[in-house]
């Protein structure tokens, strides 16, 4: 086997530091459920608690919940410990 390098060059257009795609520090994450009934929000709000509790072990959740004429939306934000955990979450929701 052939231990040797080769010079590399590469030509491309649309390259991102990778401090423009992941912010240190940003470990906010808010986000909107809705349903159709209040049972239902509060059912796919338990589901992502869930997940972001299998993500991080200390994340944090503030929830408000608004009733419509038949529906509802949960206000959520997350708060986990650190950007990629926040990262794997959304990667997860996708």
């Amino acid at each position: 086997m052939d231990n040797t390098t080769a010079e590399l060059e590469v030509d491309a257009d649309h390259c991102l530091e990778i401090g423009q795609v992941i912010a240190p520090g940003d470990t906010h994450l808010e986000l909107t459920i809705k349903g159709d009934t209040e049972q239902q929000a509060n059912d796919q709000m338990a589901t992502m608690e869930a997940l972001a509790n299998s993500i991080s072990d200390h994340c944090q959740v503030k929830k408000t919940v608004n009733l419509h004429q038949g529906s509802a939306t949960i206000d959520a934000m997350f708060d986990f410990d650190c950007t990629a955990e926040k990262l794997i979450f959304e990667l997860y929701l996708r």
